[in-house]
Parts: C-alpha cells; structure tokens; sequence
C-alpha cells in the first residue's frame, strides 16, 4: 500500500469518528428534552407530570353511584297478564297518568312509565294492563273482586281515600306481612308510613311507583305580575330567611284585594289575595305544627285535644280565610257553577287578578298552557321560631298500593314481585321525569320555585284524621264555611265522636 492509500484511509477513519461523536451527542439530546429547551419546558413537563397523577388519583378514588336494586328472586312468570286497576286519568284531570302508556310520544311521564314498564315486563315475562276506573269509587270493584277470589286485580293503585275505605273493609293485606315488599327502601315514602300505620300495622303504601302523592301535595302559588305591582318584598328571600309565616301570608293578600268594579262586593270580577277551599285551614294548621290525634308507644291513634297555641292558629286562620270579602274560596261559588274548579277556579288565577292560590301542586300541571308568571312557595310557618315548613298532603289526589286480600302462595308472590320491581324501577325513571324535567324544568318559571319544591318535599305531613273520616277535618273546616270562630266549643263537643271514630278503626285493624 502506497503513502497515498495510507492517508486517504486515515482520513476515512477521522471523519467516521468525529460522525460517531456527533451522532452520540444528538442522541443524548434528543433524550434530554429539558436540557435541550431549557428550564420552562422542565417545569411545564412537571406540571403536565402532576396533571397526569392528579387525573389517575381521581379516577382511582371517585366512587361510582350505587344503584340500590331491591332485593328480588330471578323469575318468569311466562307472559303473565299483571292486572292494576287504578284512577282514570283520562277523565279526571286532577289525576295524573301514573301506569300505563303504550307507546313513547315524546312527553317525558309517559314515556318514563313506557320505559319503566318495558324494562319489568321484559325482566319478569308479563305483561302489563291497566285498569282504568273512577277514583272516587275504586272501592266497589276491588270489594267484588275480593269476595269473588277471581283474580280480577293484581295490584290497586288508588287515591289513599279509597285504600283507607277498602282496607277497613278487609279487601287488602297488611303490607308489612307481604314478602319481597320492603317499605324501608328508599322507593317507598318513609313518612307515609309513620304517619298512617296503626298498630304498626300498613294496608297501603305511598312511593315511587306513582307520582299522585307529590302531585297531592299542598303549597302555595304567588303571581310574580301582581305580587311587584304591589310593591312587595321577596317571597322567596322570606322562606330562606324563615320569615315567611302566616302573618306574611295574610299581610300580603290583604295588599291585594281591591274592588275593581266598585260595586261594593268581592266576586269574580275582583282582584283577590287568596284563592283556594275549605281545606286550607287544615292544611295552614298541620303546616303549623298543630296535631290534635297522635300516638302512643305501641303506635296507636289518640285524640291529643287542642293547646292554647291551637286555638290560635285556628282563629288566625279563620279570621282571613272565613271571611268572603277576604278570600275566594272554592265552597263559596260551587252554586253558581257546574264545576267550579274548572270554570271559576283554576282558570281565574290565569288572570294576573290573584296573588296566591293555596292549593295541590296538580295546579301546576293544569296551568301549564297558560302565560302566567308564577313562582311555587310552601306552606308558610305560624311563627318565625317555627323549625321547618311543613307541607300537606291530600288523601284524595295521593295514592298508594294495595294488595288485595284474596291473594296468596304463588299468586301474592307474584304480585308482590312485580310492584316491588315497579317501585324500584319508578325511582329511576318516573320520579326524575316528574319532578326534575316536568316540574323542575318544564313547569316551573323560575330557579327559585325548582329550590321552593325540594324544601316542600323534604318536609310532607299525611292526615290519619283525614283519611279515616275521624272527625276533626270536618269539624274544622264546617267552621270556616259557616265563619264560625267557636273553635273550643265546636271540638269540646266533638270530641266523643272523635274518640269513638279512632277506637272503632283501631278495633277494626287490630282484629285483622
């Protein structure tokens, strides 16, 4: 090999080395992004680092919403037609759709119902009809069914009225005694029961599976229009604060009847600061705290009597309420009309002419074709030191379920299934389209009214005396329609009757 090969190769070997060096060196770079971009990228890599852990710590640490399920065997009842007779919606507006619905057509209660349904149809293998019939009656059938044993029902859904008079007839089962019926889940009305059973005994029960006993329940509506033309304070600032009493109440109306025509009466043609009925007074009263019956240690009704506070919260109530150039009372023009719901009642608070109308939350459905601006506010308080606001509901718009008493073995087994499985299901389905769509969102005009409901809701009393026709709602509410202030008198004399009425529907239960 010559000098000149010698030194070419030589050269060859350099350049292979100093490329060797330099391709180490972008090497080492490239894996050194810090170092090649400087400390900004460092500190952006590590908070991009800690994003990344804060993420993995929360997916690793969120806990997952339980669905409770209810505690159910696995069964096929092999296309089973599952019979539940219940209140015809179709007629009676004040009732809403509850259970059946063939189809999806885009309203949010049916269509949850048509899911809910489906869903239990599909899990069970039965089919599900309903039964519609009038509300005020449902008792005549579900008495004839039970005596003929001919498995006409499967299931009574009805207003509590007509479950009270067919389960002191003995037509339904003691609801407690019935296997896979838990009342304690959260699907079943925990208040319901603590306030209607008797001998902890409970022929009935309120929940989920129906939207009635939320609908049934009493609250007061305010026109927004006349309530700022009256210059008045906030309601709905009154209620947090807990300053909405009775005593507001009744201030606030009295701001608002005038005589518009100037003929020296209050009528129709007037502007009113409270509508409503009879019942009023009673509801006001429990949202008061009053409780003339109460229990004992072994859950059975007494007649308590009447305290000092009672009697004034009764005259309270009976000074504004019976008074016919004060309040519009429904009793006041039933003589007049054919119905007077629908053609006095509900339409005219549709006006801008009444400042509240104390009434069911029902209303608030019936009004939903209508312009008025309208917030939902709960029953005032007696006086501010007063805990909670407490809210009524009516045994004649809620219902619940019933058994009926000629099931049993395999039959009772089945039906009892199915309406716990219905139950359940409802609390997913039906309530949250009821309440957060329909109500929430649909019905109502404003975001205070939607925090108004949860405090209404949060705080529902039931009427044993009512249900029971004891005794002490007609007496009370006799006196408002005569405007009778002779409360301790009235009950004085009464109270025989009274007691007589509990001791025979605890006769009656504790014999079943």
């Amino acid at each position: 090999m010559n000098m000149k090969s010698s030194e070419k190769i030589l050269k060859i070997i350099c350049l292979f080395i100093v490329f060797a060096v330099i391709f180490a060196l972008l090497s080492a770079c490239s894996n050194n992004p810090a170092e090649q971009t400087g400390n900004d990228n460092i500190n952006q890599n590590q908070d991009q680092n800690q994003n990344a852990d804060d993420v993995e710590q929360i997916e690793t640490t969120e806990e997952p919403e339980i669905k409770i399920l209810p505690e159910l065997p696995e069964k096929n009842f092999g296309g089973y037609e599952f019979k539940i007779i219940t209140s015809d919606y179709l007629l009676d507006t004040n009732m809403p759709q509850e259970i059946g619905a063939e189809e999806t057509i885009g309203d949010p209660i049916n269509d949850a119902i048509f899911e809910r349904n489906r869903k239990i149809e599909e899990q069970y293998g039965v089919n599900i009809k309903e039964i519609l019939y009038d509300r005020d009656n449902m008792n005549v059938p579900v008495k004839k069914a039970v005596m003929a044993a001919d498995g006409s029902y499967d299931l009574i859904c009805g207003n509590l009225k007509q479950l009270g008079i067919c389960s002191l007839a003995g037509n339904l089962l003691d609801i407690n005694k019935v296997n896979y019926i838990d009342l304690s889940k959260p699907w079943y009305d925990q208040k319901a029961a603590s306030d209607l059973s008797i001998a902890n005994k409970m022929f009935f029960a309120i929940g989920e599976l129906q939207i009635s006993s939320k609908d049934g329940t009493w609250a007061v509506l305010f026109n927004k229009k006349l309530l700022q033309e009256l210059g008045l304070s906030d309601p709905y600032e009154l209620v947090k604060t807990g300053k909405w009493t009775m005593d507001k109440f009744f201030e606030f109306a009295s701001a608002a009847n005038k005589d518009l025509n100037s003929d020296s009466k209050m009528d129709e043609d007037d502007q009113w600061g409270i509508l409503g009925e009879s019942f009023d007074v009673y509801a006001l009263m429990n949202g008061a705290g009053t409780r003339l019956v109460q229990k004992d240690e072994n859950d059975l009704p007494y007649y308590a009597g009447y305290t000092s506070r009672d009697i004034d919260i009764f005259d309270k109530c009976a000074e504004y309420l019976g008074d016919k150039n004060k309040t519009m009372l429904a009793e006041n023009y039933t003589s007049k009309y054919t119905n007077v719901w629908f053609e006095l009642i509900n339409p005219i608070f549709a006006t801008d002419r009444i400042l509240f109308f104390f009434t069911s939350l029902s209303r608030v459905t019936w009004h939903r074709g209508y312009e008025t601006d309208f917030g939902i506010l709960p029953t005032p308080k007696y006086t501010e030191d007063q805990k909670d606001y407490v809210n009524t509901v009516s045994v004649w718009l809620a219902s619940g379920i019933g058994m009926p008493a000629d099931l049993n073995g395999e039959e009772l087994d089945r039906s009892a299934i199915i309406a716990e499985a219905l139950s359940a299901e409802s609390m997913y389905t039906l309530t949250p389209a009821y309440y957060e769509i329909q109500l929430k969102h649909k019905l109502t005009r404003d975001d205070e009214s939607a925090e108004m409901l949860d405090l209404i809701f949060a705080n529902r009393t039931y009427s044993a005396p009512q249900l029971y026709d004891w005794g002490i709602t007609d007496t009370i509410q006799g006196l408002l329609a005569q405007n009778n202030r002779n409360f301790v008198s009235s009950m004085d004399k009464a109270e025989n009757k009274i007691k007589k009425a509990i001791e025979k529907t605890i006769n009656t239960y504790e014999d079943k």
